[in-house]
């Protein structure tokens, strides 16, 4: 299980995956410049978080965790400041 520090995380690009009722997320802590890479369930509220080393997604388990990216998430998408997109179409397999 990953931790996460607390510093602010600005999202720099989002996709819409109306599919599966989730958004891919790429971030970056303001504190290290480190990129985090996130998935956010919208109806159950999960978010994992890509570990690059291990390649695999790791759900954050720790409510606070979970809440830092929720509140990051809600306020990037109130500010509508960075890319967002929509995948339209859930056929993936002709890519």
């Amino acid at each position: 299980m990953m931790t996460l520090i607390h510093s602010k995380l600005v999202f720099k690009h989002m996709v819409e995956l109306p599919h599966c009722e989730c958004v891919f997320c790429s971030t970056q802590e303001e504190s290290t410049g480190r990129t985090r890479i996130y998935l956010l369930f919208k109806e159950r509220h999960k978010v994992y978080q890509r570990n690059g080393a291990k390649g695999n997604w790791e759900e954050l388990l720790d409510a606070e965790d979970r809440q830092h990216v929720w509140d990051g998430f809600e306020q990037a998408v109130m500010e509508r400041k960075i890319p967002s997109f929509v995948a339209a179409s859930s056929d993936f397999a002709a890519l």
